[in-house]
């Protein structure tokens, strides 16, 4: 699967300490897929930060290229329907 991050997600990737492999592991295994607003998907999976685990949303556009719009982690896994 080709992947390209937009300035957006590269930016909002080096605020939240997110690696590119980090991005590329979740969307190549994700722990769940969903649909998200104007057509875009949400790739879920784990990362670990400080010896914690948590939820990595990668929010992209689904095309012939799938495109990164953001991602963020969080430990809010019952908000996102997922269990630790």
């Amino acid at each position: 699967m080709q992947v390209e991050f937009t300035q957006h997600a590269l930016a909002r990737m080096a605020e939240r300490g997110i690696s590119r492999d980090e991005v590329l592991s979740t969307l190549d295994h994700p722990l769940r897929t969903v649909n998200a607003e104007n057509s875009r998907f949400e790739a879920q999976g784990w990362i670990e930060r400080s010896q914690k685990r948590m939820l990595l949303r990668v929010i992209c556009e689904n095309g012939a290229i799938v495109t990164v719009v953001t991602a963020m982690a969080t430990s809010k896994f019952e908000k996102y329907g997922v269990a630790p």
